[in-house]
This record gives C-alpha cells, sequence and structure tokens, in this order.
C-alpha cells in the first residue's frame, strides 16, 4: 500500500470515482433541502396572500353592511342552505314636532342588500367582491345568522356568522407541487 499511497502522477481511477460519489451524494441531499425550504417559503407567501384576500373580502362585506346600515334580516327571503342573506332597510324615524318624540315607522317598501355565496364566489347584490384568485369554496362555506329578536318576518337583531373555505385559485389540483390545502376562516358580527 506504501507505493500506492507515495504515487506522486496523481489521483487513481478509484479515488476519483470515490470522490464523486461522495459529492454527489452531498450536492443532492443539499439541492433537495434547498428546494424544499424554496416550495415551502412559496406556499407560505401564497397563504398569507390568502388570508389577506380573504380577510379584505370580509372588510368589504362589512364596509356594504355599514353603509346599507340594515335594520334586520329577511327570514323568508334568506337562505342559509344556500349561502343567502338578505339584509332589510325598511324603518324610517319621524319626528313628531308636536310633542318633540322620534318615531320608527316600518314601511312596506325598504331597501335590500343580498350576500349571496355561489359559484366560488361571494356576491353583494350581484356583484362579485371577491378576486379571480380567491376561491371560496361553497359547498365548504356558509353564510348564517341566528336571531335574537323577531318582528314578524324580520329578524331586528342577532349574530352573523360567515365560514369561508378559501383555496388559492392557481394552486388547487392536489399534484400540483405548490398544492394548497383550503383552509376556513370564521367571521362572527353581531346587528
Amino acid at each position: 500500500m506504501k507505493p500506492f499511497v507515495k504515487n506522486s502522477r496523481g489521483l487513481s481511477l478509484v479515488e476519483v470515482l470515490a470522490a464523486v460519489a461522495i459529492s454527489s451524494f452531498i450536492l443532492a441531499s443539499i439541492y433537495g433541502v434547498l428546494l424544499s425550504g424554496i416550495n415551502a417559503y412559496k406556499r407560505i407567501g401564497i397563504e398569507n396572500e390568502l388570508r389577506s384576500e380573504a380577510d379584505y373580502v370580509v372588510a368589504m362585506m362589512m364596509n356594504q353592511l355599514y353603509q346599507f346600515s340594515p335594520d334586520g334580516i329577511d327570514t323568508i327571503e334568506s337562505s342559509t342552505v344556500n349561502g343567502q342573506l338578505v339584509f332589510v332597510n325598511n324603518k324610517q324615524k319621524n319626528i313628531n314636532s308636536e310633542v318633540g318624540w322620534v318615531e320608527d315607522h316600518t314601511t312596506d317598501q325598504g331597501a335590500l342588500l343580498n350576500i349571496e355565496l355561489k359559484n366560488d364566489a361571494l356576491f353583494i347584490n350581484g356583484t362579485k367582491i371577491s378576486s379571480d384568485q380567491l376561491r371560496i369554496i361553497t359547498n365548504q362555506s356558509r353564510v348564517s345568522y341566528s336571531c335574537v329578536k323577531e318582528e314578524g318576518s324580520i329578524c331586528r337583531s342577532g349574530v352573523v356568522t360567515l365560514m369561508l373555505a378559501v383555496q388559492d385559485h392557481d394552486h388547487a389540483d392536489p399534484s400540483d407541487r405548490l398544492y394548497i390545502k383550503p383552509f376556513t376562516l370564521k367571521t362572527e358580527f353581531g346587528f
């Protein structure tokens, strides 16, 4: 073995092959770790974008409700099975100048605000408010309410629950390398 070690002509073929094999194992493992880290980074970025877009959709809905200032929910027109809520604005305040009282009068003709989950999107009065990138899975999402005070067919106060199962539209295929499982966001607010 001594003449082999003292050889000044360079490396033998066996030594070169051993060095190449060891370095290829090391480089392959480094490449795998690096690639999985990059994919995890991209997945986290997409999930954060989805959360931001879902928050934006809920904020848009809340702004519409705030501007509309509903007096209640129409329990006949609303269908939580179909993912639809119909808000009503049918009370007017009248001031009796003789007495100085403010009275509420219910009118038959009132304005309506329709919130509906359909076609993997959220619609307000027929206008889509969710982006094309955000896919709301309608069979896993729901819009519901629980009534506290009801007058006839109008629920005057209660709690609205909005559960959105969201997914990225471009990465919805389970065979996709950046597949993101749908996740659920829940929002509750009183009216």
